[in-house]
């Protein structure tokens, strides 16, 4: 669904430089820029010249805009292609997109009318209103409202998240199958949950007695006249001639219709025209044409019930995030399925709505990073700051630098798996921040660079651009930091393991798989020399067993690698049921091939050290008994040993 992240448009990164040291001082703020009318031509001609553009770079076949005002659709228009090989274009009326996670904001108003109705309190513990039941984590329950800003804790999961082809198992029965474990407390979220949004869908369903799917398209599609969404999949007939395809590629199409295993978090299909009803209905404190989805009073408690994690950073509403540009106060929620990827925005102040989406992963998923700038440059163009921003005192450059080595390192955060083999994307790809050496840090995120310069102690501005970046302190310390787009999504922290935040992990991991591919490579010469010029072979007996061993295992090594390879692969390209059986088979082999090898390099090290072996081999059956229980180590940390198909 919503991608732990996607914030910047490639084309558009060429634009960014460097800081000099010299910035991070006190600077003469500019004189505000002067808004453009926010009307149908210049909207029009601004996005008529953006889009097209921006679709082109990004080899992206179509998208659709929307911005309504003051309680009417201001503009809506399509751009591109539905379909790239027919030529169909894409028609805002009747051409459904994905929306992804903006589909959660269905779930949360519908929790909220329940909430209206006495059957749901947001801070009881929600086992009451469930027939399974969702443990305590230090004596803390679950409750709707942690839920719906994303501080309940629970590990990501991924299994059969996005699939294809025939519908979805029942609710509860994926919600059941697994429950995933609680990791962190809500005061050290967020961390944003898939599961959870599903948790609150099915509690919906379940107070209302009505299945989900038909309460949304009783109590919000119908009010509301969205005669061309569902939450339904695959789609109905007479809804599937209008679905926009999702491409790959610039004309390659995906693997289908992505079914979405929990369709709460994210299995709309919707039209520009009907997301534009849906955002007039909450500008409009849940009033549309008459229709009242949720009372004046819900609806600004949906709206202004913030919670934040860092003080000066963007906070979690019920439901919606933060999103403020300029001073101007603004609510959204962004979505991605594997091809289309969206973003909701509503300027509460101003009474405007925008959405945007796109049908296309996009050169170097370039796709999913239209969006931003497309609100960014919105923002900017009919929203800029409403007066000059406030000098800053600045960071001494000495300071700022102090501050850079204390942010530069790997980091984990608090959307991540520590209970299945997920775990490994954060030994894999750990995001890494790095001290500049000018005062100011920067890091990468899909493969974009972002700069920030210190304003302030432990603030940062990001350079060229909006965001910011806020870290906690304590006992000289960094505990926790995150960005104005990150925060209400997860919150960057100290990686869980010693080594890992030390950086030396991975490190350490390619010394020791470099000694047993060496070692896993000197067994098949070893052999091929002594036929050629006539050798025997130097060990006998017990000796003769651990060598082989030691070396049977090195190869194990490589092979339980590849299948790991194999198995990340089938999930990143969401395979579903095909992963089951390749998992299984992968941490079998992980169990003979680490668990295995140390136990064979301890043996081999025994027979070595008390017989009468010369110094090399001595040697080798040390780093040997090392390389093996190093990677032993990594195998059990990161979960590539176990029994469980859940992930």
């Amino acid at each position: 669904m919503m991608t732990a992240t996607r914030r910047w448009l490639g084309w558009a990164v060429a634009a960014l430089g460097l800081i000099m040291a010299g910035a991070a001082t006190a600077q003469t703020p500019a004189a505000p820029p002067s808004a453009h009318p926010l009307t149908a031509d210049d909207l029009g001609a601004w996005l008529d010249g953006l889009m097209p553009t921006a679709l082109k770079t990004a080899e992206v076949p179509g998208a659709v805009v929307v911005v309504v005002k003051d309680g009417q659709v201001l503009f809506e228009k399509g751009y591109g292609f539905a379909d790239y090989k027919s030529g169909k274009p894409v028609d805002p009326k009747t051409t459904l997109f994905r929306p992804g996670s903006v589909s959660k904001l269905f779930t949360w108003t519908a929790v909220m009318q329940q909430v209206e109705a006495g059957k749901i309190d947001l801070d009881a513990d929600i086992n009451r209103y469930l027939d399974f039941h969702i443990p305590a984590y230090h004596g803390l329950p679950v409750t709707m409202r942690m839920l719906m800003q994303h501080r309940a804790g629970f590990s990501e999961t991924a299994r059969d998240l996005l699939t294809y082809g025939k519908a979805p198992p029942p609710l509860d029965v994926v919600l059941k199958r697994y429950v995933p474990p609680r990791i962190f407390t809500p005061d050290e979220g967020p961390g944003y949950s898939n599961y959870g949004a599903s948790l609150a869908g099915y509690i919906v369903q379940r107070v209302s007695g009505e299945p989900f799917d038909d309460y949304i398209q009783r109590h919000i599609f119908a009010p509301l006249g969205m005669a061309h969404a569902t939450f339904v999949q695959p789609l109905p007939a007479a809804l599937a001639p209008d679905m926009s395809t999702g491409y790959a590629t610039a004309d390659q199409p995906g693997k289908g219709f992505e079914i979405i295993s929990l369709p709460p978090a994210g299995s709309l299909s919707a039209t520009g025209d009907d997301m534009a009803r849906f955002m007039i209905a909450h500008l409009q404190d849940g009033q549309y044409a008459g229709a009242q989805i949720l009372q004046p009073k819900t609806a600004e408690e949906m709206h202004t019930s913030l919670t934040k994690a860092f003080p000066d950073l963007a906070g979690n509403e019920l439901g919606f995030y933060q999103q403020d540009i300029n001073g101007h106060r603004v609510i959204a929620h962004g979505g991605d399925t594997d091809f289309f990827h969206s973003d909701l925005s509503l300027f509460l102040d101003d009474h405007v709505g925008l959405f945007i989406s796109v049908n296309g992963r996009g050169k170097d998923g370039m796709g999913e990073l239209i969006r931003q700038s497309v609100f960014d440059g919105f923002g900017d163009r009919y929203f800029p700051a409403l007066a000059p921003a406030a000098p800053t005192a600045g960071v001494p450059l000495d300071v700022a630098k102090a501050h850079a080595k204390l942010m530069a390192g790997p980091w984990s955060n608090t959307r991540r798996s520590d209970s299945s083999f997920l775990a490994l994307i954060e030994l894999i790809q750990p995001l890494t921040v790095t001290d500049d050496g000018d005062g100011t840090i920067s890091f990468s995120l899909l493969g974009a660079k972002q700069t920030y310069a210190e304003v302030k102690p432990f603030l940062w501005q990001e350079v060229h651009g909006h965001d910011r970046l806020e870290a906690i302190v304590k006992d000289g310390k960094v505990t926790r930091w995150s960005t104005d787009f990150l925060a209400p999504i997860f919150v960057m922290v100290p990686a869980t393991h010693a080594l890992a935040r030390a950086g030396l992990a991975m490190p350490l991991l390619l010394a020791a798989l470099a000694f047993l591919l060496a070692t896993a490579l000197s067994w098949p010469w070893a052999a091929i020399a002594r036929r050629i010029y006539g050798g025997s072979f130097p060990h006998a007996g017990w000796r003769a067993w651990g060598y082989r061993k030691v070396r049977i295992c090195a190869w194990l090594v490589f092979v339980a690698l590849g299948l790991w390879t194999a198995v990340i692969q089938l999930v990143s390209e969401t395979a579903g049921a095909a992963v089951a059986p390749l998992l299984t088979a992968t941490q079998v082999v992980s169990l003979l091939a680490f668990g295995g090898g140390f136990l064979a390099a301890a043996w081999n090290l025994w027979l070595t050290w008390t017989g009468k072996a010369g110094w090399t081999a001595r040697a080798f059956s040390v780093l040997a008994l090392a390389a093996f229980g190093f990677t032993l180590w990594i195998a059990l940390a990161y979960h590539m040993i176990g029994f469980s198909g859940e992930y």
